[in-house]
């Protein structure tokens, strides 16, 4: 049994669907007796490069030619259409790409054809020919003999030699629209003499996305099911289509964020035998015209009744680019289902992140969060209050109003003030890392180094903290460190209102190093949002000096001095710091660590600086220590 797609190949070029231009030029061409010695057909799978080749092989040899087409009665036409013809060679270069063959074709090239008028080469797939084959072919390409004519159909141009495209002339074939393939479907139903619906059509066409060879492999595939009538469910059954209520209860589900509803309708797609990347393309044909709807170009949707009305609904619902973050979703799903992966796993995935990522009022909300943590915890600091509490603020909810603050600046010493002694510190084997932003609060401890009461240190102004617990304070703008360990609260922090907008926390002008101090978590995720790992390492250092055109960064070890001198990363900070202070400024790094540690305490104190390195940098990172003991210099036991 003959394919389809075979049977009703093009005889001729007015049999050509969907490329008038190329028809009407080729056809000129012939008339005149103008033919070029090389041809480059580009296009598409399916839109008749091929066919179009072995017409004008056919209409160059054909003895009783018709206004320039072939009449395939001939002798000539009939060698060529059963494949006999040994001066017409049809070469595949996907298997025959190397040095050798185009140097075997050079030397046949030469001799003169053995029974037809003109010698045709046709090379499917030119763009897999390698650049050696390519240059042996380059010089017979650019003056073959007059005998020979060259056809070249590739479907990835851009992958031919700038040279070679320079000696052909090129004809590109576009994809064929939807109506003309429905429109041939029909005619070649009819001829079949098979029933064809005219919905069922239309799927097939959508379906063949512009190439008639696809268009009919499916309607052959359609016609194997056996039913007749072909109807739109047999068409959907042997397509591997969902149905269409399926497809609407899956984007409803997108739509209003309700991951169940959505899993559940993918559910159902796939246990009805749905193929993964159909259900994609259908997902993402109609979430193209929801944007498209929503964005106000509704007249560039061509759409059933249904869909129309459920693309409208879809885009007053979600007006705001959610439809174009669904389609980068699922396209990128699409790509990753042709790696070895669970493909329902991939789409379920995919769903989820739809989900879960919210719409364009998420960021609303996080910041809503994040802006009554920080009044929590600033109402806190200013209170002197032992334990953080939770806020329980919903989203969009006004703020509640903080504790009443002090109105006294106060004081909060770090656990590595000079007050504490080396050994105490080492005792204490308290690590400075940075903590996720769902971590909560700090805790305020409730003496201070010598025994003193909270109470009492409350009185004279002074708290203690973890150095952790102020690491994990994240980007608060009313909490400054200067570089001696200290940290200053503000005298107003307990006043300002919790939901105030964070960038209002940052000074006005940074020119001083106290302002910059403040700003320097917001200078961390500006660096963040760019390079994540970079955002690491300038947690760990701090700004030393600052003027109007002027920052100058401590780098604390030797790690962090060669990070931030990296010619990669310092623009990603220069651009970072420009944001943060609204105009460019110089950039020094400077070497800041600490003195050499003293004799006693040298090995502990080593070890306690490698391990605030390495947790500094790899913030949020599981990491596991082994300690090496050298033995070599143990007195060996002689007994």
């Amino acid at each position: 049994m003959t394919a389809l797609y075979r049977k009703y190949r093009s005889a001729v070029l007015a049999d050509l669907i969907g490329q008038d231009d190329i028809v009407r030029t080729l056809s000129n061409e012939l008339r005149g007796g103008k033919l070029a010695h090389a041809y480059l057909f580009a296009g598409i799978r399916g839109t008749g490069k091929t066919s179009t080749a072995r017409i004008l092989a056919r209409a160059v040899n054909c003895l009783e030619p018709v206004e320039g087409e072939p009449c395939n009665r001939c002798q000539a036409c009939v060698e060529i259409l059963d494949g006999s013809a040994v001066d017409v060679l049809e070469i595949d270069a996907a298997s025959n790409r190397g040095i050798d063959e185009m140097r075997d074709l050079r030397e046949r090239v030469r001799y003169l054809p053995a029974k037809l008028r003109s010698k045709v080469y046709i090379i499917d797939e030119a763009h897999m020919l390698t650049t050696e084959a390519w240059n042996a072919f380059l010089k017979t390409l650019e003056e073959p003999p007059a005998h020979v004519l060259f056809i070249l159909c590739t479907t990835e141009p851009h992958k031919v030699p700038d040279t070679v495209r320079s000696r052909v002339q090129r004809f590109d074939f576009g994809r064929v629209s939807s109506a003309r393939i429905d429109d041939h479907l029909r005619s070649i139903a009819a001829q079949e003499g098979v029933e064809l619906d005219p919905a069922a059509a239309r799927l097939i066409a959508r379906a063949a996305q512009g190439s008639v060879r696809d268009g009919l492999s499916l309607l052959d595939q359609c016609f194997a099911t056996g039913d007749r009538p072909v109807t739109l469910e047999t068409c959907r059954r042997a397509l591997g289509l969902a149905h269409p209520d399926v497809i609407r209860a899956l984007l409803e589900g997108l739509a209003v964020r309700d991951a169940a509803g959505a899993l559940r309708a993918a559910g159902a797609a796939f246990d009805a035998g749905a193929d993964p990347r159909q259900l994609l393309r259908e997902c993402s044909r109609l979430a193209r015209a929801a944007e498209l709807v929503a964005v106000g170009f509704a007249e560039g949707v061509r759409l059933e009744a249904d869909e129309d009305e459920l693309c409208r609904r879809l885009a007053a619902q979600e007006p705001d680019g959610f439809w174009l973050r669904v389609l980068e979703e699922m396209g990128a799903a699409e790509l990753e289902l042709r790696q070895p992966v669970d493909a329902r796993l991939q789409v379920e995935a995919c769903l989820l992140r739809l989900c879960r990522g919210g719409s364009a009022g998420g960021g609303e909300e996080r910041l809503d969060r994040l802006e009554a943590r920080l009044g929590e915890l600033e109402g806190h600091l200013g209170s002197g209050a032992r334990e953080a509490r939770p806020v329980g603020r919903a989203p969009g909810a006004p703020a509640a109003a903080p504790p009443p603050a002090a109105p006294v600046h106060r004081a909060v010493r770090t656990a590595s003030e000079p007050s504490r002694t080396g050994s105490e510190a080492a005792r204490s084997g308290q690590r400075t890392a940075a903590a996720p932003a769902s971590d909560p609060p700090p805790r305020l401890s409730g003496a201070d180094p010598a025994g003193q009461p909270a109470d009492e240190a409350r009185a004279s102004g002074e708290l203690e903290v973890d150095p952790a617990e102020v690491s994990a304070v994240g980007p608060l703008g009313a909490v400054a460190a200067d570089s001696t360990g200290t940290v200053a609260a503000d005298p107003t922090a307990g006043a300002a209102e919790p939901g105030a907008a964070v960038v209002s926390r940052l000074p006005d002008s940074l020119v001083t190093l106290e302002a910059w101090q403040v700003a320097w978590p917001a200078l961390i995720e500006a660096v963040n949002r760019r390079d994540r790992v970079f955002a690491g390492v300038l947690r760990g250092c701090r700004p030393l000096a600052a003027g109007p055109d002027r920052l100058v960064v401590g780098a604390p070890y030797d790690f962090h001095l060669k990070q931030l001198g990296n010619p990669a990363k310092r623009p990603i900070l220069a651009g970072a710091v420009e944001a943060v202070a609204g105009g460019p400024r110089e950039l020094v790094v400077e070497f800041c660590g600490a003195p050499a540690a003293p004799a006693g305490g040298a090995a502990a104190d080593a070890g306690a600086q490698l391990t605030d390195a390495v947790v500094a940098t790899f913030a949020g990172s599981r990491i596991t220590s082994t300690r090496l003991v050298d033995h070599a210099h143990d007195p060996v036991d002689e007994g």
